[in-house]
């Protein structure tokens, strides 16, 4: 018997409700397996990248080829935290000289605007506690490095089983229209977020690497770590760029006594914000990703409430994954239909 619409709409709520609090309550075995396969997706296009190398990836074995774009992406990763934990700490250091020129600002704002009271930071907010800041951002940092050795592990055995899936597949005896049916869809899902990481990893980088040489000219500190918070704000959609411009450029109006390093990180980063994530980042996508930009800013805020920090960088692929999977059944294309960009699945 037919199910009613209002049944359908009951059922599809459910559904819905059911996986919400799944992603939501699942969020500590989650999360380490879904950055696990983007690990692995990482080394596996960087092992693609490899073999492409005319006689050196073509000669050698999958296996060589495979291990070493597997230390690669690891001793960068290793790299890359070490460089940032190391400015964490001198950051908490210098702590208390940005509080004196924070003050200084502050007076100086107070001055420009005609106040003669004396008026400090410390009653207006009372004692910001930097260090406290600081020193959470450690712990949140060597938290991370915790989980991310149980992400290696999860992506070891993926590595290890990887050449056992085409097996696998064969193993279901699907008929040859279903078999057909699920490979183009796991092609169409595969160069879509490759296409994806692969633009908006590039896209990233050179905005991590031009926003440094900024940085660096303006004199602020800890030029590194900023450049790896823009590389890493980057992959964020829309709040991430005005975050990545902003912290910066509120570390260089602490730093200085004067506005002219503020004004050169804020229009330098502003304009890379503007001319890689603005202008050529969209030429580049093309038609790789159908997702609506109303529903890519929803999707920003429901992974962020999930699954916090990872689910705002993953927001994008696991959607589209969502629509793709959304769009192979009769009931629930509609719903695809609508969440995509020109309406087409």
């Amino acid at each position: 018997m037919p199910m009613l619409p209002l049944q359908k709409i009951t059922y599809s709520l459910a559904l819905a409700c059911l996986f919400v609090c799944l992603m939501f309550f699942g969020k500590i075995l989650l999360v380490p397996v879904v950055l696990a396969f983007v690990l692995w997706y990482l080394i596996n296009a960087v092992d693609q990248l490899l073999r492409r190398i005319p006689g050196v990836g073509t000669r050698s074995p999958r296996g060589v080829s495979l291990t070493v774009a597997a230390l690669g992406v690891l001793a960068a990763i290793v790299l890359a935290g070490s460089l940032v934990g190391h400015q964490i700490n001198e950051m908490i250091a210098t702590a208390p000289d940005y509080w004196i020129n924070l003050e200084r600002q502050f007076d100086r704002i107070l001055v420009s605007l005609g106040y003669d009271e004396a008026i400090t930071l410390r009653s207006v907010y009372g004692e910001l506690d930097i260090n406290g800041y600081l020193l959470g951002l450690l712990t949140a940092f060597t938290t991370a490095t915790r989980q991310f050795l149980l992400v290696l592990l999860y992506t070891l055995f993926l590595l290890v089983e990887q050449h056992t899936f085409p097996r696998k597949l064969a193993s279901l005896r699907l008929n040859p229209q279903r078999r057909a049916q699920l490979l183009h869809i796991l092609d169409k899902l595969n160069r879509a977020i490759r296409a994806y990481v692969g633009v908006k990893f590039a896209a990233s980088l050179a905005t991590g690497l031009l926003s440094f040489f900024v940085i660096e000219y303006a004199g602020v500190d800890f030029a590194i770590f900023w450049a790896f918070t823009i590389f890493a704000l980057n992959f964020i959609p829309t709040i991430g760029s005005i975050a990545a411009t902003i912290l910066p450029s509120m570390m260089a109006l602490v730093q200085f006594d004067y506005l002219t390093p503020f004004l050169i990180v804020a229009a330098g980063v502003g304009l890379i914000q503007l001319c890689i994530g603005g202008l050529l980042e969209p030429k580049l996508y093309g038609d790789a990703l159908n997702i609506s930009p109303f529903i890519i800013i929803f999707s920003l805020i429901l992974w962020g409430l999930l699954w916090g920090v990872v689910g705002m960088l993953l927001c994008v692929p696991i959607t589209f994954v969502l629509i793709t999977f959304l769009a192979q059944f009769r009931s629930t294309r509609p719903i695809a239909v609508l969440l995509s960009r020109r309406g087409k699945v």
